[in-house]
């Protein structure tokens, strides 16, 4: 029988990410591979940067509306700006259902040890996996509100997968004075080239990708109940708020290097 890989041979999705974000928490395989991406798609690190730094708008304009507890869905490593780090003060439970993730996760939370992080490993679609979790509920008061992160994830759910009910479900279990904050990918923007160069990455990464439209998009955040905030539905690096502009790097970086949108809506 072949031999298998061990995991330090294999690059993997999430520790690629963290090193396009300038974290530490990867490996030279990782490294070798994300260069492999940027030959094919150049504006990669860029747009995954951009979508680091909306989501710590979007984390900081919770802050600011008196939200002191974060619950990040598909959250990846929670390193080089992880939400408990732009939010100190906050109640953060990641949620993710990555062996390598939960392994990395776990340790990188233990440091900080301050019993204010916490990581699930559950599938985000299995609602209640997630919301009665042990962490989840020593946490997380839902009775009062709560800023819930989809960060680059619900593109890769399929609509037979029902992401558009999967996210009601959260936001139903809320309390008024919550916060939804989602990035997804979209092909609105995207040149033909860049889009066939992001089917070729991910049908070798053997990962669906749902990417949608604006207006698909909207449909996450723009329900009954819900408000959405300024400036609305829009390109990743364009999100902005009067007390908080984009960053120097996000007005450098085009709307096809995100490669997709950006939203915040609270609920009434």
């Amino acid at each position: 029988m072949p031999e298998t890989q061990a995991p330090a041979q294999i690059p993997h999705a999430a520790r690629i990410m963290d090193y396009f974000l300038g974290g530490s928490e990867n490996l030279p395989v990782d490294r070798a591979a994300a260069d492999g991406i940027v030959k094919l798609l150049p504006g990669g690190p860029l747009g995954a940067r951009a979508n680091r730094r909306f989501l710590n708008r979007a984390v900081r304009t919770a802050t600011r509306r008196g939200i002191g507890q974060f619950l990040d869905i598909g959250s990846g490593i929670p390193a080089a700006g992880a939400t408990h780090e732009v939010a100190p003060a906050a109640k953060v439970v990641y949620v993710d259902n990555d062996p390598v993730v939960g392994e990395i996760a776990r340790r990188i939370l233990g440091e900080v040890s301050d019993g204010r992080t916490a990581y699930v490993d559950a599938d985000f679609r299995d609602l209640e996996a997630v919301l009665s979790a042990p962490a989840t509920k020593e946490l997380l008061d839902l009775s009062q509100p709560v800023a819930v992160l989809f960060g680059a994830l619900l593109h890769f759910v399929v609509d037979a997968d029902d992401p558009y009910g999967t996210v009601e479900r959260y936001k139903q279990a809320l309390a008024p004075g919550s916060l939804v904050a989602l990035t997804h990918s979209s092909p609105d923007y995207v040149s033909a080239p860049v889009r066939a160069a992001v089917d070729e990455l991910y049908t070798n990464l053997r990962v669906d990708l749902a990417s949608r439209s604006r207006s698909e998009i909207a449909r996450f955040v723009a329900t009954e109940g819900w408000t959405v905030l300024e400036p609305g539905v829009v390109s990743v690096n364009e999100w902005e708020t009067e007390e908080e502009r984009a960053a120097d790097a996000d007005h450098q970086t085009n709307r096809e290097d995100t490669a997709g949108f950006a939203a915040v809506a609270v609920k009434n």
